[in-house]
C-alpha cells in the first residue's frame, strides 16, 4: 500500500506539473474526449475522488446507488461536470487537489482487510488504490493531448499494466464474451526492462510496449497502439481487442 500510495500521490503530481502551467484559456482546450475541455476532466477526477472518499469512509455511496439504480450514467456525467463549469481553472485544480490528500489519507488509513464498493464491485484497499492512479493517468493523457504536450510514462504504468490483465473476464464481459483463458504479459517496460505478467505457462500472451497496452486498457489508444500489440494462443487476439480496465457505460 505505501508503495501503491506513494506512486498515486506521484501520478497527481505529474498532472498538477501540466496544469500549474496552464492559462485561464488552456483551460478551456477541448481534450479527445467528446465534449470535454481540461476543466471537466479535472471537474471528473474532483467528484470521482470525493465519491471513493465516501465509499471508503462509510462502505457505500448513495450516488452511486441512485445512478446504477436509474441505468443513466450519462446523465450523471453531465450532471456531475455543471459544478465545475460554474468555476475557473484554478478553482477547480485545487478542488481538486484537496480531494487527492483527502482520499490518500483514508486508504492509508484503512483496514487493509475490508472491501471497498465500487459501483457493481466490491475491490481491495490495493486494487481501488491502483484505480485512481489509473483513472488518474487516464485524464491526465487527454489533458496533455489537448495541450499537445507529450507525456512521460514511467514505472506506474506497471500498476495499470496489472490491472488491464486482472480485469480481462469484467472486459468480456462486459461486451457479452466469454472470459479468456489464462493470460500472460511480455512488455517492455519505460525504462527498457521486461515486465512478465501472468502465469509463465499460459496459453495466451500478449507483447508490445507497457506504454501501448495501459492506453488500451484504459481505451486511450490513439495512435497505432491496439495494432503494435502482438497476440497470441486461443484468446490473445480477442484480449487486445477487449481489454478494458474500468467501469464503463
Amino acid at each position: 500500500m505505501v508503495a501503491i500510495l506513494n506512486d498515486f500521490h506521484a501520478e497527481v503530481a505529474a498532472l498538477d506539473g501540466l496544469l500549474e502551467t496552464l492559462s485561464d484559456e488552456l483551460w478551456l482546450a477541448p481534450t479527445p474526449a467528446a465534449g470535454w475541455d481540461i476543466r471537466d476532466s479535472i471537474t471528473h477526477l474532483a467528484v470521482s475522488n470525493e465519491l471513493a472518499l465516501e465509499c471508503v469512509l462509510t462502505g457505500r455511496s448513495d450516488l452511486i446507488d441512485r445512478v446504477l439504480a436509474s441505468g443513466s450514467v450519462d446523465a450523471y456525467e453531465r450532471e456531475h461536470l455543471d459544478p465545475g463549469r460554474t468555476l475557473t481553472g484554478a478553482r477547480v485544480r485545487e478542488w481538486w487537489l484537496r480531494t487527492n490528500v483527502e482520499l490518500g489519507a483514508a486508504l492509508a488509513a484503512a483496514n487493509p482487510d475490508i472491501r471497498i464498493p465500487w459501483g457493481p464491485t466490491q475491490m481491495s484497499v490495493t486494487s481501488f488504490t491502483t484505480a485512481r492512479l489509473m483513472e488518474t493517468w487516464a485524464h491526465g493523457l487527454d489533458c496533455f493531448a489537448a495541450v499537445g504536450v507529450a507525456p512521460v510514462d514511467t514505472h506506474r504504468l506497471h500498476h495499470i499494466a496489472h490491472l488491464g490483465l486482472r480485469t480481462l473476464p469484467y472486459a468480456f464481459s462486459a461486451r457479452g464474451l466469454p472470459p479468456p483463458g489464462r493470460v500472460r504479459l511480455e512488455l517492455i517496460a519505460p525504462d527498457g526492462s521486461i515486465w512478465r505478467l501472468g502465469a509463465d505457462d499460459a496459453p495466451s500472451w500478449v507483447s508490445g510496449s507497457a506504454a501501448d497496452w495501459c492506453r488500451i486498457a484504459t481505451l486511450r489508444d490513439r495512435n497505432g497502439e491496439r495494432a503494435r500489440l502482438v497476440g497470441g494462443g486461443p484468446d490473445g487476439s480477442a484480449v487486445i481487442a477487449n481489454a478494458q480496465a474500468y467501469l464503463s457505460a
